[in-house]
């Protein structure tokens, strides 16, 4: 997991050298400055741009490190494979709730805004990374909801959204294609999540729903020098989790199922999940699935990871 790790800090190296070039060309091509921009329409020589990704973040202990952050983004290029190489990517940043004794709360505004910083040092110059730093505390359903406005604006031939935490990263490979492929042959699929180590148990049927089979190409893991694509079937199940952790959505469906929590300044997966069994006790279904793959992503835990 180690040799990952360091995968994971190197990638991002090459990743930004890579994007630049095209989006540099991509934004000269008449982007403005008019909040009805269509500049998520133009299309590159690699296809239309039809998928964003939201990385929802907050304060954490080991700020002011982006360790954490950039470990997140670099797994989006090292394992979500055949993903358009400039795919928009929004880290939102949360403002913490002003609780607590004077000491504490400058101490955590300090790391934060150091934070930011850091963090605008690193992705500036790539044009695909866009951080929003909230100045409202917004919660998890208040900052996806304000990032999907900003997509829903700038990029709107969106048409799916990845979710991630900022402290799970993909540690196996996720073939995009394949998977973007089998939500539009069956339109019953709205949300995919990916599971990590212990989530197995999670997994909770939905009624009399039929597990979807596809198949995908990811890398081979044997001992050969150069990976080798392979053939292999993959199964998404029917379930009436919801989880906050990492997943794959319908962009329309996510917009319009975060607005109706109302409240938006907590976690969706709380009304989400209380809703999904409901949906599912009287016969109907929310089309969430399970990516049938354990151990797709880690959870480094934000409260108790440090980077000393």
């Amino acid at each position: 997991m180690r040799s990952l790790g360091l995968r994971l800090l190197a990638v991002g190296v090459v990743a930004s050298i890579c994007h630049l070039s095209f989006y540099f060309s991509f934004f000269s091509c008449g982007e403005s400055s008019n909040s009805n921009s269509n500049s998520g329409a133009v299309k590159d020589p690699n296809g239309i741009i039809d998928t964003a990704i939201i990385i929802t973040s907050s304060w954490i202990p080991s700020h002011p490190s982006t360790r954490m952050v950039e470990m997140v983004v670099n797994s989006i290029d090292l394992m979500i494979t055949s993903l358009h190489p400039s795919t928009p990517i929004f880290i939102t940043i949360d403002q913490f709730r002003l609780d607590g004794d004077i000491e504490q709360i400058q101490n955590r505004s300090n790391s934060l805004d150091q934070h930011v910083l850091n963090l605008y040092n690193i992705y500036l110059n790539n044009p695909r990374v866009h951080i929003l730093p909230f100045m409202a505390h917004s919660h998890v359903g208040g900052s996806v909801a304000k990032a999907i406005d900003i997509i829903e604006r700038h990029f709107p031939l969106t048409r799916y959204l990845y979710y991630l935490q900022h402290d799970y990263y993909f540690v196996k490979e996720v073939d995009h294609t394949a998977l973007i492929h089998a939500m539009e042959t069956h339109d019953s699929i709205n949300y995919v999540f990916f599971r990590y180590e212990n989530s197995k148990k999670r997994i909770k049927p939905c009624g009399e729903e039929t597990s979807i089979e596809y198949l995908d190409n990811v890398n081979s893991k044997d001992n050969r020098t150069v990976a080798t694509p392979i053939s292999t079937k993959r199964l998404l199940l029917p379930t009436a989790t919801y989880t906050d952790n990492n997943h794959l959505v319908r962009f329309k469906w996510y917009k319009d199922t975060i607005a109706s929590m109302i409240s938006l300044t907590r976690f969706p997966e709380n009304p989400l999940q209380k809703r999904a069994m409901d949906e599912c006790v009287a016969g109907r279904s929310m089309g969430l699935y399970a990516y049938n793959e354990g151990h797709v992503i880690k959870h480094l835990d934000g409260r108790k990871t440090s980077f000393g």
